[in-house]
């Protein structure tokens, strides 16, 4: 054999076992175990409310069981659309997700943006509280009756605070409003602390937020609490009657679940349900959710996905109805 023809045969064997190796190479990274990078979990809501609360949960559990770098960046604005749209134009790499609230099915009726629970893969929910209506300490009513007469007396005079227009506590407030024939001057913020920071300053008269974001206020004496629109009483909050027991047929409950863009692959997209479900059911987060007078009950990606579609239904045909749009 010439010399030239073994060098050429050696130079193509040489090149044929760089592209395997490089073909190895690449295999092993895309073959590499989920998630072997930080995945960050984008807030819809502003720091300190019970949203944030649950993100930074979620993700310090998933830290301690599972072993995974986790952060939280948070993304507020468009009554969550703004978070929400981040992830659903994120990479579907599964390393981006989201908090997904109870907004997800109102945005869309409200005008903010084209975004519904089919727009977005939906991992499980783990955590649901109710409406409330809080007043500063010494406001003169002890009751929604003593509130609701006055608010007949002085019709859009009585400032009530809520986590933005279109949020779940606004149109709580409205519910409100509509079944005891009342009309309020609602004043949006940026969040339920937002809201109830303002209570505190004294820029508003009344807030309508979670009960999990305002109860510790009712502990310290600095708020009142005069009914949770919820089915149940708050058990961190006992001695508050709920909405129905005062004779207000209201029942306004927000979730909150977690969220990924739509094409991420199944490997991927099993993991994460799977890492939620692990958290949901620890003792820590239950023990989390208790303290916070907030409902642990899990939902898997399946359940989520039905429960965001019948409320998606529900809050369409309410917020037509009571002429809510986006500001």
């Amino acid at each position: 054999m010439k010399k030239r023809d073994f060098r050429r045969i050696l130079a193509g064997a040489m090149v044929g076992v760089m592209i395997l190796g490089l073909t190895a190479c690449g295999s092993s990274n895309e073959s590499a175990a989920f998630p072997s990078d930080t995945v960050n979990i984008v807030c819809h809501a502003k720091e300190g409310g019970g949203s944030d609360a649950l993100a930074r949960e979620v993700a310090q559990v998933m830290q301690d069981k599972l072993g995974w770098s986790v952060t939280v960046e948070n993304k507020t604005g468009g009554s969550g659309s703004v978070g929400m749209q981040y992830v659903q134009n994120s990479k579907p790499d599964g390393y981006t997700i989201g908090t997904a609230p109870v907004e997800l099915s109102m945005i869309q009726a409200l005008g903010y943006a084209e975004l519904n629970p089919d727009s977005v893969s939906l991992l499980g929910c783990g955590m649901s509280w109710s409406a409330a209506l809080y007043v500063p300490k010494d406001a003169p009513y002890e009751n929604m009756e003593d509130f609701i007469n006055y608010c007949k007396e002085n019709p859009d005079v009585v400032k009530v605070a809520n986590s933005g227009i279109g949020s779940i506590w606004h149109i709580a407030a409205c519910a409100m409003a509509d079944k005891a024939g009342i009309s309020l001057n609602h004043v949006p913020y940026d969040g339920a602390t937002g809201a109830l920071t303002a209570l505190l300053g004294s820029e508003v008269d009344a807030a309508v937020v979670g009960t999990c974001e305002g109860y510790s206020y009712v502990d310290s004496g600095d708020l009142k609490c005069l009914g949770v629109f919820g089915e149940d009483r708050s058990a961190t909050m006992p001695d508050v009657p709920t909405a129905k027991e005062q004779g207000y047929d209201l029942n306004v409950v927000c979730w909150v679940g977690f969220l990924a863009p739509k094409d991420v692959d199944e490997a991927t997209l099993t993991t994460l349900q799977d890492s939620l479900k692990t958290v949901f059911e620890t003792d820590e987060y239950k023990s989390f959710c208790e303290t916070r007078g907030c409902d642990s009950t899990y939902y898997s990606a399946e359940e989520f996905k039905k429960m965001a579609d019948s409320d998606f239904t529900y809050y369409s045909e309410l917020i037509s109805s009571l002429g809510i749009v986006a500001q």
